[in-house]
């Protein structure tokens, strides 16, 4: 195996972490950024190692070096993956909590865009598909009768300031 089949396993184990586990929050991007970067500089110099060494002579060989590698990432993913809830995923699994149906639909939404590209309003549900929206009926009411109230005074100065009549 070469350095870049390596990088595509580390790719891929790191794709399946973040569809089985989509429970994180920009502290999980963060620690994928850096932890990517710590793991393909592994990958360059253990390549590198195993080509001075002659190791592709050895395919065997260079397969369980592979497999090992493939082992250590998913166990340091799965150690130290920061989710929302404070438990790691290792902790999930020991205590029973596998991934659900839904936990792996919403970690696959994670990895789509949306290319509807219409205008739409802004406040149809439909609209964010990758973003987990909360329904605030309360809030949103509030919040127009807010913008009612400001855009009344707003014409009433107008009409005051310019003596016309808007309707």
């Amino acid at each position: 195996m070469n350095g870049w089949q390596r990088f595509m396993f580390l790719l891929m184990c790191y794709f399946v972490v973040m569809v089985l586990y989509p429970n994180y929050d920009a502290a999980g991007l963060y620690f994928v950024g850096v932890t990517l970067a710590m793991w393909t500089g592994v990958i360059l110099v253990l390549s590198i190692i195993s080509n001075m060494l002659g190791l592709y002579n050895f395919p065997s060989l260079n397969k369980l070096i592979t497999f090992v590698l493939v082992v250590m990432i998913m166990c340091s993913l799965l150690w130290y993956f920061p989710q929302k809830d404070n438990v790691t995923p290792i902790n999930k699994i020991k205590y029973g909590e596998v991934p659900t149906k839904e936990d792996i639909k919403r970690g696959l939404n994670r990895f789509t865009f949306n290319f509807d590209f219409v205008r739409r309003r802004a406040d149809r549900a439909e609209n964010f598909v990758n973003q987990e929206v909360e329904e605030n009926k309360e809030g949103v009411k509030e919040t127009k009768e807010k913008i009612q109230k400001h855009t009344k005074k707003a014409v009433k100065k107008m009409e005051d300031t310019l003596d016309i009549k808007v309707d």
